[in-house]
């Protein structure tokens, strides 16, 4: 048995650092002292020199690998975030020791399961499982698992999970089912997932490993990934592999996947590698969000796991902001892209979708993005309204789309007005007025203006896709229509007394019920007027409702110039978007 062992592992990473500076004042300094003694000839008596610059180069070559494996194997063994000092003791007290205690139970496991490979019996399973016992303690040091895995090879390893398999989750055909996966972790796949998370994380792979990992089944590779925590450049490799191949490629098409299952689940686990997954692995990406794929995977609760590692891949302050905006380029050009069955298909709608309100409720940090993207495309000489690299290379369309998809489900579409009109109250068109006599106050008002009525504008694009109940969409498209106009004139009549406000509240109620009214009458073919009118009649309304407030609070009346300016506020460019919307609602 080892020691016990106290390692600061930043503290060693700082040693090891200054050992490869010595290691290269040497490394540098040999030549030059080599030719000195040469030059010297054979009187000189510093002919040994040479030798103890060599010898501390060695030490501290020596002393980094130890080191550097002492440091492995706790952070293995002592899985934290928090920084300091590991303790624990050690499965071996060097790396030779732990190679040979690899190489003996190694031997003994192929000999057990040359044995079952005779028999075929429960007991001779039992025997193999007995063998791979004595990994349990032991896994978990790098240059036993290295060892371990190179005495095995790839072919006996992947011959361990499958036989496993066989004989304990014979239905497990595509991927293992949570309740198999609980059986599997003290077992022989989960001994051998983390030996391997071990041995790969640490660099410890032999050269034939990595053409095998490119041909291992598709369950296999998922229960590596899944049963152990595998660095992220292996998870993020497994999943590129996996998501490659067909998705019918495996012998049993027909059966519920649960790989798919099983690699969200470890993207749950390690958020920040599916971030990065999400921002360099469009293509692979596109098969896990497809809906299509999703409704047909068999598998329920891959949709809800699936949501929750987006959660934590997408959520406010998740990883790298750079490549989390790069990961939602990914999720909405896929959810919003022309062919796309999230805005409809023969799978229908996905009205109930986990991932729908998650990707609501995550995107409101990047609303000011979308927005920007509508404006720069509403307005393209408007200045300083585009949006930033890499938002930039967004197209609107698809924007709008991809709000459709998640409008389709109520919730959703319900925290998206709620983040729509926060996004209005936080960005504050009204710290710049409309009426001011300077020009940069007025640009100022109109560039943001401009980038709440775009956020509004896409809403409405969207909810040409969402299937509402004409009540339903009539509801929405009202409140949408009334996010400005409840802002200004809050902003510019502030309402001191609860009384009037809670008749300002019942009138804006009223105004929204009238306008519902317009937009069912149109729908439901009571009257002749085209989407062109109605729009242009619902945007007045909005207009009488702000003339009537301003009377109704003893103020003075717009000057002809101030209604117009606050006409098109109120409208904040919606008119077109709210005039297609209609038309593709109303057939």
């Amino acid at each position: 048995m080892g020691e016990f062992v106290g390692i600061d592992p930043l503290a060693a990473d700082k040693l090891i650092r200054q050992m490869d500076r010595g290691k290269d004042v040497l490394g540098r300094a040999r030549p030059g002292l080599e030719a000195a003694i040469a030059e010297a000839g054979e009187e000189w008596v510093g002919h040994e020199g040479v030798t103890a610059m060599h010898r501390t180069w060695w030490f501290f070559h020596e002393s980094q690998q130890d080191l550097r494996w002492r440091v492995d194997t706790l952070k293995r063994m002592v899985p934290t975030q928090e920084k300091g000092m590991l303790t624990a003791t050690m499965p071996f007290a060097s790396q030779t020791e732990a190679a040979q205690a690899a190489v003996k139970d190694a031997a003994a496991i192929t000999e057990a399961l040359k044995h079952h490979d005779e028999y075929l019996t429960a007991q001779s399973w039992s025997e193999v499982e007995k063998a791979a016992a004595a990994l349990k303690s032991r896994v978990d040091d790098p240059a036993y698992a290295a060892s371990l895995l190179a005495t095995l090879g790839p072919k006996t390893f992947q011959k361990l999970f499958r036989d496993w398999l066989n004989t304990q989750a014979k239905g497990d055909r595509r991927g293992m089912t949570p309740d198999t996966f609980k059986h599997a972790e003290g077992a022989v796949p989960g001994l051998l997932s983390r030996a391997f998370a071990s041995a790969e994380s640490s660099g410890r792979l032999g050269n034939e490993w990595p053409k095998a990992i490119q041909e291992i089944p598709s369950d296999i590779l998922t229960a590596l990934v899944a049963l152990a925590p595998q660095s992220s450049a292996f998870l993020n490799q497994a999943a590129t592999i996996l998501l490659q191949r067909p998705p019918n490629s495996d012998a049993f098409p027909t059966d519920p996947n649960w790989n798919l299952y099983d690699l969200a689940k470890a993207f749950k686990a390690n958020p920040e590698a599916f971030q990065k997954f999400l921002a360099e692995h469009p293509n692979e990406a596109s098969v896990l969000l497809d809906a299509h794929t999703i409704r047909s995977s068999g598998v329920a609760e891959y949709e809800e796991m699936l949501a929750q590692a987006l959660h934590g891949a997408l959520k406010p302050g998740a990883g790298d902001d750079p490549t989390q905006d790069r990961a939602w380029l990914t999720v909405i050009n896929r959810m919003g892209a022309d062919n796309s069955f999230w805005i409809g298909g023969g799978l229908g709608t996905f009205a109930n979708s986990p991932i729908s309100r998650v990707l609501a409720q995550d995107i409101r940090p990047h609303l000011d993005d979308l927005a920007r993207g509508q404006a720069a495309r509403n307005a393209p000489g408007l200045p300083y309204v585009a949006p930033d690299s890499p938002w930039n290379k967004l197209d609107p369309v698809v924007s709008a789309r991809f709000m459709g998809a998640l409008m389709q489900d109520p919730a959703a579409a319900d925290t998206l007005m709620q983040a729509a009109k926060a996004y209005t109250k936080e960005l504050d068109p009204g710290r710049f007025n409309p009426f001011a006599s300077d020009l940069y106050s007025r640009e100022a008002h109109t560039n943001l203006a401009e980038r709440t009525g775009a956020l509004a504008n896409l809403l409405l694009a969207g909810s040409t896709y969402a299937e509402w109940s004409d009540d339903e969409y009539a509801e929405k498209i009202a409140g949408y229509l009334l996010m400005p106009v409840d802002y200004f004139n809050n902003k510019y009549l502030p309402i001191d007394s609860a009384v009037v406000a809670t008749g300002h509240g019942k009138v804006l109620d009223g105004v929204k019920d009238v306008m519902k009214d317009m937009i069912t009458d149109y729908l439901d073919k009571k009257t002749p007027d085209d989407a062109e009118t109605v729009a242009n009649a619902l945007v007045e309304q909005q207009m009488s409702f702000l003339v009537q407030s301003l009377k109704e609070h003893g103020l003075p009346p717009l000057s002809a110039p101030d209604r117009v300016t606050m006409k098109e506020a109120i409208k904040g460019r919606l008119l077109s978007a709210l005039t297609q919307a209609l038309k593709v609602r109303g057939g």
